[in-house]
């Protein structure tokens, strides 16, 4: 229904062959065949392949030569294995890349050891997947270093200084979607309001081991991720080209662009003026004060009021040390003006039978 109500007549579908899919279950391919149509965004002559699972580094050049053309745009985003203790960070796990038309999810890290399952027995990953994912980052780094390749999506700035943390890998052309801090917008907000699609986020997703070999379901997850970001920049192009057509938005990071260095160091910035700031405001404490004034209730309501200034000052030295101002684009005046989304289709929400469902 979905495909017939939203593709022109005119428009060839694609067919799509999954020999890892069953009849019960919707492979990456067709979910993102689903997201596309579905937007009203389905292209023509798409071809076999949508979503690309790169183990190899000759998976990554060969999807690169053939749908990452300079200068262009394409959706950016980074998985990684959430991390149970704080302070300790893991590395990135996965990139994605992806056209209007095509996706590369690419494994670069996979772990020494990952669970079976989410309860099951720790096991020893293969040294072929560990050497290959290695190959995969290596393979990546031209493209993220290339400049006019422009990567958007949501939280851009955050996945480069990661992957720069952890690989060394430097991350150009960043075109961050989100808007600015006061009014800052999910992905999947962003998408439900410029293209009416609702991306459905299922925490044991979100929350999976993306440094174990990826199953299906994870590579159709990060797949849509990417996609929708590449999706959002497609829509805000539209309603003002020139402020986000290809060439201003090149000509503005050009100008203004930080490096993945300086982004660390800023990142590092906010932490430690967070500490200090909390720091002082726990000394200021009715328990850390020297005197008390009177019952000690005035004493009490005098700190408070210092730690309510010191709160918001914390606030406005993180926000600074975040805010790129140079590179910044008009995206919450851009949707504001913009014309309201009357159907909206939720792609990624799944029955029991593992049939995704949309509304």
């Amino acid at each position: 229904r979905a495909l017939s109500s939203s593709v022109p007549r005119s428009r060839s579908i694609p067919s799509f062959a999954s020999s890892s899919s069953s009849s019960a279950r919707v492979s990456p391919q067709d979910m993102l065949l689903l997201l596309l149509a579905t937007s009203g965004l389905l292209l023509p002559g798409i071809g076999e392949k949508v979503v690309t699972h790169a183990t190899s580094a000759a998976d990554v050049r060969s999807w690169v030569e053939e749908h990452c053309s300079a200068p262009g745009v394409v959706g950016f985003d980074t998985e990684t294995r959430p991390s149970h203790r704080k302070g300790r960070p893991n590395p990135p796990a996965v990139i994605q890349l992806s056209t209007m038309h095509a996706c590369l999810v690419a494994q670069v890290y996979v772990a020494p050891r990952h669970r079976l399952g989410r309860r099951g027995a720790w096991v020893e990953s293969a040294r072929e997947a560990r050497e290959g994912a290695d190959g995969v980052r290596h393979a990546l780094t031209a493209t993220l270093e290339d400049r006019s390749i422009l990567k958007a999506g949501v939280g851009v700035d955050n996945d480069a200084i990661d992957l720069w943390q952890f690989w060394g890998l430097e991350v150009n052309g960043r075109v961050e979607l989100a808007g600015v801090a006061e009014r800052s917008r999910s992905l999947a907000r962003l998408l439900a309001t410029t293209t009416g699609v609702e991306l459905s986020k299922p925490k044991a997703l979100q929350a999976s081991d993306w440094a174990a070999p990826l199953g299906e379901r994870q590579v159709a997850y990060a797949a849509a991720d990417a996609w929708a970001g590449r999706a959002i920049y497609e829509r805000l192009s539209s309603l003002d080209a020139s402020s986000f057509g290809l060439d201003a938005v090149a000509a503005l990071l050009d100008a203004g662009e930080r490096s993945c260095c300086e982004l660390y160091a800023m990142r590092r910035a906010r932490q430690a003026a967070r500490a200090a700031l909390a720091d002082v405001a726990a000394q200021l404490g009715e328990e850390g004060l020297p005197h008390r004034l009177g019952s000690g209730e005035e004493s009490h309501a005098s700190a408070k009021r210092v730690i309510t200034a010191l709160s918001g000052h914390a606030r406005t030295v993180a926000r600074s040390l975040a805010d790129s101002k140079d590179t910044r684009l008009p995206v919450d005046s851009v949707l504001d003006a913009a014309p309201e989304i009357d159907e909206v289709s939720t792609l990624g929400r799944e029955d029991r039978s593992g049939v995704v469902q949309r509304k």
